[in-house]
């Protein structure tokens, strides 16, 4: 069971020339995207194939192309999607529809409000939720093969929280946000590199690629990988726009 993963944007809500927002498209037995930043649309080639949608929390910088995708699947027949996301999800999404009333009605939108600990099947894998720390609602997701081994986990915006670290326990990646350098002064609702290398020290995973990367990053690169790598000793990277990460059967 091949996993494909690629980071559409590592970025945030300050615009970056190298960066869009939030976007991750995992190509299970169908293609499913986690969350959709602005900029992420235009990326994504075979939208219209897209069936679900998980977002991890309603900030801009993460929902900003949904309704852009929903339009694109209308205008060219593919009026079917599912969206998860945390508590208020579907309040949100009924206030975006209010403001474009034209498309009430145009496409099957089913919504679902997830919490810690459920389980979504999509074909052959499973999407395990895990609460996050954000300052609102909010959620990371795993991704688990067929014999129930959770192989990817993407934290979302977070600080670090135990139920990432648990559910990334012996996973192939971790996608995880690292938003600031250290040299930043109390950082919370984000992550940085000391934080995350403390929270994942005593936790076995394959890879680390560090994302949601805001420009006082810029320059603090290899640092950053160095100090988490300093922690886990696992393989750390830098996320960048339209990487791409094959996992193989495992």
């Amino acid at each position: 069971m091949t996993i494909e993963i690629t980071l559409i944007g590592t970025g945030v809500a300050m615009p970056q020339p190298h960066r869009v927002q939030s976007g991750i498209l995992v190509n299970l037995d169908s293609p499913v995207l986690f969350d959709c930043g602005s900029g992420v649309l235009p990326r994504l080639l075979d939208y219209a194939s897209i069936g679900h949608v998980f977002l991890t929390h309603l900030h801009l910088d993460h929902v900003a192309d949904v309704m852009s995708l929903i339009k694109a699947k209308w205008l060219c027949g593919s009026y079917d999607l599912q969206v998860y996301g945390p508590s208020g999800t579907k309040e949100w999404l009924s206030r975006v529809f209010d403001a474009y009333p034209y498309m009430i009605g145009k496409m099957n939108v089913d919504v679902f409000e997830m919490v810690d600990r459920d389980r979504i099947s999509i074909g052959r894998y499973e999407i395990v939720c895990a609460r996050t720390a954000h300052g609102m609602p909010s959620l990371g997701y795993g991704i688990a093969d067929k014999e129930g081994c959770v192989r990817v986990v993407y934290s979302g915006d977070t600080e670090p929280i135990k139920s990432i670290a648990a559910l990334a326990s012996g996973a192939d990646l971790l996608i995880h946000e690292c938003s600031f350098p250290d040299s930043v002064p109390d950082v919370t609702n984000h992550t940085t590199p000391r934080m995350l290398g403390e929270m994942m020290g005593r936790v076995a995973v394959g890879r680390i690629i560090l994302t949601h990367l805001y420009p006082h990053t810029i320059g603090f690169e290899e640092e950053m990988m160095a100090t988490v790598h300093k922690y886990c000793s696992c393989d750390v990277t830098i996320g960048k726009d339209m990487e791409t990460v094959v996992l193989d059967s495992a």
